[in-house]
């Protein structure tokens, strides 16, 4: 099989800082051919920042996606117009990596899952959280069974806000038509995933608070979210807006021992055994260890495996499937919120 041909729909900031730069770096296994915005200057302006030479530019989607000389297609849009947009590639026959969260509803997720199927296509959402380096890692020594059985976990996800990711113009971020909600939606959805990852067990059960607690905004800034999973276990996440600086934290908790992740802090990953014998006081560490953690990034990990995935013909493991029980985590939450009460999911 010869290169991987891409089309990039939507040419903000996603696109710039994510999806080119580790396309540009794998330009042996793929190339860039067509990118596509509602505003021409925009996909004009990466075309030149990215030296991409011969790239079509396109306003008009499903140009893009009708084209024969295309193998995938990048969803970078806002979250509103990833069902449509998805769909359509996927009834041309496209592959499709979809920036999360794969949709804003889990009806649409339904609709996307249901054309990747139909079409005999891939879709994959980019949870980057899931290719970071340090969690992938994390990952290993929770299915290696050192720590026993996870019997509860915790996640934690905060940045100051999408008004800095987007230079000072949050714009549909904070329109809740167009992105489906606050924080929940933009950066739960990574941690709500991460947890859902490590854990590897169905989410049956959400209580949530969500609220806006500091920014003048018609969309929640923080969250707490409960988690019943289907062995019996729970877990929990928060995500905020208003925390400075960034960090992505986890904590897993087993029958011999404990292991913790950050990302932004000084400690990527430790991991704790404290499982004693007979003689000894398992409330003092016994052992402690920091696994090998590789080199990369979520965003280039994540781009490289997809690419990787059409060329050797294997369905990527962060799935639409994988994407519509995070997004059923998302939706439960938010009616969590709005009841009071205990949320089940199907």
């Amino acid at each position: 099989m010869g290169k991987i041909k891409i089309g990039i729909v939507g040419c903000g900031k996603i696109s710039e800082r994510a999806s080119l730069p580790n396309l540009v770096n794998y330009q042996d296994k793929c190339e860039v051919v067509c990118l596509c915005d509602i505003i021409k200057d925009k996909a004009d302006a990466l075309a030149q920042k990215f030296s991409l030479k011969g790239v079509d530019i396109l306003t008009d989607w499903r140009q893009l996606a009708a084209r024969k000389d295309i193998d995938a297609v990048f969803v970078n849009t806002p979250n509103y117009l990833h069902e449509e947009i998805a769909v359509g590639a996927m009834n041309n026959k496209k592959h499709v990596l979809v920036e999360k969260p794969i949709a804003i509803s889990v009806a649409a997720a339904d609709n996307m899952v249901e054309a990747a199927k139909k079409n005999k296509v891939f879709i994959m959402v980019e949870q980057t959280q899931r290719f970071d380096p340090v969690h992938q890692a994390a990952k290993k020594v929770l299915e290696s069974g050192v720590l026993g059985r996870i019997h509860n976990i915790r996640g934690r996800i905060g940045h100051a806000g999408p008004e800095y990711w987007s230079e000072g113009k949050p714009g549909w971020y904070y329109e809740k038509e167009k992105s489906g909600g606050g924080c929940m939606v933009d950066i739960g959805v990574h941690i709500a995933d991460l947890v859902r990852y490590f854990k590897a067990k169905k989410v049956t059960e959400v209580f949530a608070t969500i609220g806006t607690l500091e920014k003048k905004i018609p969309v929640d800034d923080n969250a707490t979210v409960l988690l019943k999973f289907e062995d019996g276990t729970k877990g929990e996440f928060e995500c905020s807006w208003t925390t400075r600086p960034y960090e992505v934290l986890t904590y897993c908790y087993g029958e011999k021992g404990k292991m913790t992740t950050s990302i932004g802090g000084n400690q990527p990953i430790l991991v704790t055994y404290a499982k004693a014998g007979a003689n000894q006081d398992p409330n003092h560490t016994l052992k402690g260890e920091i696994p090998e953690i590789a080199a990369g990034n979520g965003w280039e990990n994540a781009v490289h495996y997809f690419i990787d995935c059409i060329t050797k013909g294997e369905e990527p493991f962060v799935s639409g499937e994988e994407g519509r029980e995070t997004i059923k985590v998302i939706a439960a939450a938010y009616e969590s919120n709005k009841t009071g009460k205990w949320i089940q999911i199907k």
